[in-house]
């Protein structure tokens, strides 16, 4: 059910001082790794006899870059960003599962884009940035980045983004906001609160936003999760439409809510796959995901908290609770449900994995 890729490094790049870009090449015989700009690639690792598993933004850009790329900035304490910059060297192999991710180029013509990233959310900005720049697809008129962090020497691709400034003068607009650096060329010495970017968008826009200006907008976030609800928040305050506003979130701002299990109780579910029929059961309050994984069947996952979407499966019959953090909404035939957080409610459920 989930495709499995081994992939070698072909080359380390350090960005700055906690970031490094690791290209990749296919080290098995399934030929070339397929992504859209914007999506990310799972790591398989394991720790103490278990897999562990963490997503990592594409920088590279399918027709653009030859080979795929994954930047990695250093997390605190983070156990597999420290590993991967420390440790893994080129020619080394990393185990992974297929490129995934909904946060994706818009399909239809726009007259402005607007990306607002801080510190590694830029990754999937760098990568669709290259689409939207050098292969024009979709055709956008602006295209316009908002970018923070602490200062230049700490703003992964900034060299790249400063060229782009002088290359593009009419499609591509760059603001930087440093927390530490004043005086800095196309910055800002500001924490980008909803003040300012309300600020902004009214002098981008010359004042009064119209609805066409609207109709013909999107915004795409990946930031801190504050920043992106600041942003959002902004964003409807000036009416702008909410399905023109997209957001990359790998980490819950809250754990999931979960159940108590009780295994007298089971629900059988089915699955249907490319190739594959698979059925198994849960218990009461257990998770598909975990259900499955307690049984030895790999289904799709990265996260297991319900911000990646990597585990969705479309309902074809029966009905799931999908408990996220802040509700609990029970789906039915033709959803797609997170099996991450996603409990049998009916005797038998069935899903599908296009």
């Amino acid at each position: 059910m989930e495709q499995k890729r081994r992939l070698r490094v072909v080359s380390k790049i350090r960005e700055t001082n906690d970031t490094c870009t690791f290209v990749l090449e296919p080290a098995d015989d399934r030929g070339a790794l397929n992504y859209l700009p914007g999506q990310y690639l799972t790591l398989l690792f394991q720790l103490n006899g278990r897999e562990k598993r963490r997503a990592y933004s594409f920088s590279s850009c399918p027709e653009v870059d030859v080979l795929p790329a994954i930047t990695v900035k250093r997390v605190v304490n983070g156990e597999f960003s420290n590993y991967l910059l420390q440790h893994v060297q080129t020619g080394d192999v990393l185990d992974a599962i297929e490129p995934n991710g909904l946060f994706v180029l818009p399909e239809k013509p726009l007259d402005t884009l607007f990306f607002i990233a801080a510190g590694s959310g830029i990754t999937p900005v760098f990568s669709q940035l290259k689409m939207l720049l050098y292969r024009n697809r979709p055709p956008v008129k602006k295209i316009v980045l908002y970018y923070a962090n602490r200062d230049g020497a700490n703003t992964i691709f900034k060299e790249k983004i400063d060229r782009w400034i002088t290359e593009f003068p009419e499609r591509f607009e760059c603001v930087y906001f440093f927390s530490r650096e004043k005086h800095a060329a196309h910055a800002m010495f500001r924490h980008l609160n909803n003040e300012l970017l309300e600020d902004l968008l009214k002098t981008f826009f010359k004042g009064a936003i119209s609805r066409a200006q609207r109709r013909n907008t999107q915004f795409y976030l990946c930031a801190p999760v504050p920043l992106m609800r600041m942003a959002r928040m902004t964003l409807r305050t000036l009416d702008f439409p909410d399905e023109h506003i997209r957001q990359e979130t790998f980490q819950p701002e809250n754990r999931p809510v979960t159940r108590l299990r009780d295994t007298s109780i089971t629900h059988d579910i089915i699955v249907q796959g490319k190739n594959e029929h698979i059925e198994f059961q849960t218990f009461e309050g257990e998770t598909i995901l975990d259900a499955a994984l307690r049984q030895g069947i790999s289904l799709p996952y990265t996260c297991k908290s319900g911000v990646c979407f990597t585990c969705l499966a479309r309902c074809t019959a029966g009905e799931v609770d999908v408990a996220f953090t802040e509700a609990t909404k029970r789906e039915g035939p033709g959803a797609m449900v997170n099996t991450c957080i996603g409990y049998a409610v009916s005797g038998q459920v069935e899903l599908s994995y296009e």
